[in-house]
C-alpha cells in the first residue's frame, strides 16, 4: 500500500476544492429541485384550469348529448394551446376526442408530478362534468411538456458550466493561497530549527498583515524575549529568596531526622539566632517538645501547639504547621513557624470581653455540642456553672434547662426549642421571673459550615418600663377624663335647658374649676416631661439665698389656705454656698407646702438640717404636718405617677406633685425622704448638696 505525504500547499488545495465541490453539487441539485417544483407547480395549474374550464363549457351538450357542438368546443381549445389530446365521456362512453391518436390510443391515467410523464411523455389530468352534485361524464386532457423538460435541461447544463468554471478560478485561488502561506511557513521552520539549535534572537521578514504575519511577528517577539526569560529566572530565585525572608512567619526545612536545612529570616529572629548558626541544628533544640514521630506518622497537614526556646531561654507559644515532601529523592519536612504570643493575648482579651458582657453568649457547632458559654449566660439563668456546665454538652442538655426555666404562659407551643427561629422572646419563670430576647445567627455569615452564635439580652426592665408607661398612659387617660366629664357634662345641661341663676352660677364654677383642674393637671404632666426630656439641661444653677425662697414660697402658699401658717424653724445655719434653679425648688416648695395643708388642718412646720454622705455635704429641708398621714403601703407606692393616698377623690389634686418634686431633686443632685404613720402626720424632706462644706452663714 502507498503512503503518500501531502504538503501542507496541497492538502490546502485539495481541501479547498473538496470543499467548494461539495457545496457547489449541493446548489446545483438545490436549484434544480427548485425549477423542477417551480414548472410542476406550473403544468399542474395549467391541467387544471383547462380541464375544469372544458368541463364547464361542455356541461349542456353533454347533457344533450350534443357531439358536434362538443368536437367544436374541442377543436378550438386544441389549436390554441399545447394540448396533446382531449377526450370528453359520458356516463357509458366516449362522446368526442381529438388530438394525437397515439395518446388517445393510451389508456388514461391521471398524473400527479413531471415524474408521471416520463413513461408516456405527456401531463394527463381530468375534470368531472357535474350538475348540482350529480357527474354526468369527464374531460381528459395530456398536456405536452416537452418544453418544460428542455427548460429544466438547459437549466441544468447552465449551472453545471458556472459550477466547474468557479471550480477552475478556486483551484488557482488555492493554489496561489498555498504557495504565499508556505513560504513563509518555511522562513519560520527554517528560523524555529536554528533557535533549537542556541541561536537566539533571530529574526524573520514581516510582510502583510494576516494570520501569517501575526505568527512571525509572535516569533520574532519569542525569539527576543527568550534571553530575557533565562535573566528572569535568576531575577525570581532572588525575589522568591527575599519574599522567604520578609514574611512575618517562619518558614523552615528540615530532614526527617530533625536536622534544620534552611530557615527564613523571621523563624531566625524568633529564636534569637543567626541565619549561618541554625542551619544543621536540631529542632529539638529549638522546639524540645516537637512531635517528629506525628508528622512522619501522618499523610496529611500536621498542627502542633508546643512551646519553643529562644537563645535567651525565653518560652515562646508556637503554632507550627508542617507537612512532609520530596525534592531530588528525598524525604524533607516543610513547616510554618506562627508565633501566637500576640494572639494568645488577644484571644486573653476577647475571653475577658466575653465574661464581663452583661449579655449572654452560647456558641453550638453544627453537630449540635456546645462549645463555649460565658459567665453572663449562667448568671441570667441562676444557676452556678461549677453544678450545671453546659460547655461540651449538646443541645438536649440545653433545652432541658430552657424547659426547666420557661414560663409555660407565654410559651403553650415548645416547637420553638426545636430551631430557636420561630420566636426571639423567651420567658422564664423559674428560679427568676425573666424576660430575654434570643438571637441565633452564623459566625461566619460567608461559610454555612460555620459554628452558631445565639445572643441572649436581660429586657425584663425594659419589659417593665414598657409596662410602667402603657399604665401611665392609662392613668393619665383617666385622670384626664374626670374633669373633661365634668365640663362636658355641666356644659351639656346649661346648652339644652334654662336654669336659674345661681343653679347656672354652680354650674358655671364647676366648669371653671374642673377647667382648673385639667390646666393644672396638664401643666404638671409637661412640667415633668420637660425636664425628664431635657435631663436637667434647662436647669439654671447657681448660688442663691435658700432662706428668701423658702419664706416666700411659705407666704405664696398660705394666701391659698387662710388661717393657717407655716412656720419657719432653722435647726441649723442657713447656706451661702447652696447651688440651685430658683424656680424649680419653688415648684418643689409649693408642691410639698400644698400637699402638707390639704391633708393636715393645723399649721406646718419646715425645718433645716446637715448631715454627710460620702464626703459630701447635703442641707436639708423639712415640711412637717400633722395630718392624716398615711399607711405603710401608701408610702411606699409614694412618688407614682397619678398615685393619691385619698382614692375617693375628695382631696383635690392630680397625683403628679410628688413625682415632680423627685425628679427635680434628683437633677440638682439631691435626695428626697418620707416617713409618715397612719394618723400622726407626715415629713417630707428634700436634701440639696452644698458647692462648698464650709461658710455657713450665722
Amino acid at each position: 500500500m502507498l503512503n503518500f505525504k501531502l504538503s501542507f500547499k496541497m492538502k490546502t488545495i485539495f481541501g479547498i476544492a473538496i470543499i467548494e465541490t461539495f457545496f457547489l453539487f449541493i446548489l446545483v441539485l438545490n436549484s434544480r429541485s427548485i425549477l423542477y417544483e417551480t414548472i410542476e407547480l406550473d403544468i399542474k395549474d395549467q391541467a387544471n384550469n383547462i380541464s375544469t374550464l372544458l368541463a364547464t363549457a361542455s356541461v349542456d351538450a353533454v347533457v344533450s348529448q350534443d357531439i358536434a357542438t362538443l368536437d367544436s368546443i374541442l377543436n378550438s381549445t386544441i389549436a390554441t394551446s399545447k394540448i396533446l389530446y382531449i377526450r370528453i365521456l359520458g356516463l357509458d362512453e366516449v362522446l368526442a376526442e381529438v388530438g394525437n391518436q397515439h395518446f388517445l390510443n393510451q389508456p388514461f391515467k391521471e398524473d400527479n408530478s413531471i415524474v408521471d410523464t416520463e413513461t408516456d411523455g405527456t401531463y394527463d389530468a381530468y375534470a368531472n362534468i357535474m350538475i348540482d352534485g350529480y357527474q354526468f361524464g369527464r374531460v381528459e386532457i395530456g398536456l405536452s411538456i416537452e418544453e418544460q423538460h428542455s427548460i429544466i435541461d438547459q437549466a441544468t447544463s447552465h449551472l453545471s458550466t458556472i459550477a466547474f468554471v468557479e471550480m477552475l478560478f478556486v483551484a488557482l485561488f488555492s493554489l496561489l493561497l498555498g504557495v504565499a502561506l508556505t513560504k513563509r511557513l518555511i522562513l519560520l521552520q527554517e528560523a524555529t530549527l536554528k533557535m533549537s539549535q542556541g541561536e537566539t534572537g533571530l529574526q524573520v521578514p514581516i510582510k502583510g498583515s494576516d494570520e501569517v504575519t501575526n505568527v512571525s511577528k509572535a516569533f520574532n517577539l519569542m525569539s527576543k524575549k527568550i534571553g530575557q526569560v533565562t535573566q528572569k529566572l535568576k531575577s525570581d530565585n532572588s525575589r522568591m529568596d527575599t519574599i522567604m525572608n520578609t514574611v512575618t512567619d517562619g518558614i523552615f526545612m528540615m530532614s526527617i531526622e530533625g536536622d534544620i536545612h534552611s530557615m527564613n529570616r523571621s523563624a531566625c529572629r524568633l529564636f534569637g539566632l543567626k541565619e549561618n548558626l541554625i542551619v544543621e541544628q536540631s529542632i529539638f533544640n529549638l522546639i524540645p517538645k516537637f512531635n517528629l514521630n506525628g508528622i512522619i506518622n501522618s499523610k496529611e497537614k500536621h498542627i502542633q501547639n508546643v512551646e519553643g526556646l529562644t537563645l535567651k531561654s525565653k518560652n515562646v507559644a508556637l503554632e507550627i504547621h508542617c507537612n512532609q515532601m520530596e525534592f531530588d529523592n528525598q524525604q524533607y519536612i516543610v513547616g510554618v513557624i506562627r508565633d501566637m504570643t500576640e494572639i494568645n493575648r488577644l484571644q486573653y482579651e476577647l475571653q475577658a470581653v466575653f465574661n464581663l458582657s452583661p449579655n449572654g453568649f452560647l456558641i453550638l457547632a453544627n453537630d449540635l455540642s456546645i462549645s463555649y458559654v460565658n459567665p453572663a449566660f449562667y448568671s441570667m439563668f441562676s444557676i452556678a456553672p461549677e453544678r450545671c456546665e453546659l460547655g461540651g454538652n449538646n443541645w438536649a442538655c440545653f433545652t432541658e434547662l430552657i424547659h426547666n426555666s420557661i414560663d409555660y404562659n407565654h410559651h403553650m407551643d415548645l416547637s420553638l426549642l426545636d430551631e430557636l427561629l420561630t420566636e426571639n422572646i423567651l420567658y422564664l419563670k423559674s428560679p427568676v421571673e425573666k424576660v430575654l430576647t434570643i438571637s441565633r445567627r452564623k459566625i461566619d455569615q460567608a461559610n454555612p459550615d460555620s459554628s452558631d452564635i445565639l445572643f441572649f439580652i436581660d429586657i425584663t426592665h425594659l419589659t417593665i418600663v414598657d409596662k410602667m408607661k402603657s399604665d401611665f398612659l392609662t392613668t393619665a387617660a383617666h385622670e384626664l377624663r374626670t374633669p373633661l366629664a365634668s365640663i362636658c357634662g355641666f356644659s351639656e345641661l346649661l346648652l339644652a335647658r334654662e336654669y336659674d341663676k345661681e343653679t347656672a352660677d354652680e354650674m358655671h364654677n364647676i366648669i371653671h374649676r374642673q377647667s382648673l383642674n385639667l390646666k393644672h393637671l396638664l401643666d404638671e404632666l409637661l412640667d415633668l416631661s420637660r425636664i425628664e426630656a431635657r435631663a436637667g439641661k434647662g436647669f439654671n444653677l447657681s448660688i442663691q439665698d435658700i432662706e428668701s425662697v423658702i419664706k416666700a414660697s411659705c407666704v405664696e402658699v398660705e394666701g391659698a389656705f387662710k388661717g393657717r401658717k407655716a412656720i419657719i424653724n432653722p435647726l441649723v445655719p442657713w447656706p451661702t454656698t447652696l447651688a440651685f434653679d430658683i424656680d424649680k425648688i419653688r415648684q418643689v416648695l409649693k408642691n410639698l407646702l400644698s400637699n402638707a395643708f390639704k391633708y393636715s388642718s393645723k399649721d406646718i412646720t419646715l425645718s433645716t438640717s446637715l448631715r454627710e454622705e460620702l464626703g459630701k455635704t447635703y442641707f436639708g429641708i423639712s415640711i412637717i404636718d400633722k395630718g392624716i398621714g398615711m399607711t405603710p403601703h401608701q408610702l411606699s407606692r409614694l412618688g407614682e405617677r397619678f398615685y393619691r393616698a385619698d382614692e375617693s377623690g375628695a382631696t383635690p389634686g392630680s397625683g403628679l406633685g410628688v413625682a415632680l418634686v423627685n425628679e427635680i431633686i434628683s437633677i440638682h443632685g439631691g435626695k428626697t425622704e418620707y416617713s409618715s404613720e397612719s394618723g400622726q402626720g407626715m415629713t417630707a424632706t428634700f436634701w440639696l448638696p452644698l458647692t462648698v462644706n464650709k461658710c455657713i452663714k450665722d
